[in-house]
């Protein structure tokens, strides 16, 4: 036991020391203080400058959009309504509960 109390007591007499020890940050108010050097990656690093896209022109694209060849199987024209389809599929307004 007399052991661990000297041990306890040499430990505190030496904290003092310890406390006072330098800092490993210099003062940041000090003007002539050597700070380490910041390594930052650019933000422009990647960078890529932009290059115009070769693009057809406005007829060719027109033409392309009027093409029937394009759309073989979208024929807008040859839809029909009819309140016979609603009913059937039961869309219409005679269904339960509808009010008239």
């Amino acid at each position: 036991m007399r052991t661990f109390i000297a041990a306890l007591l040499g430990a505190t007499a030496c904290l003092p020391t310890l406390a006072h020890a330098t800092p490993i940050l210099p003062e940041p108010t000090d003007p002539a203080a050597s700070v380490p050097a910041i390594d930052a990656p650019s933000a422009l690093a990647d960078y890529r400058p932009y290059r115009e896209q070769q693009a057809p022109s406005w007829q060719a694209l027109n033409r392309e959009v009027t093409n029937p060849a394009g759309h073989a199987g979208a024929s807008h024209g040859s839809m029909q309504s009819s309140s016979a389809d609603a009913k059937e599929d039961g869309h219409g307004s005679d269904r339960e509960g509808a009010e008239k």
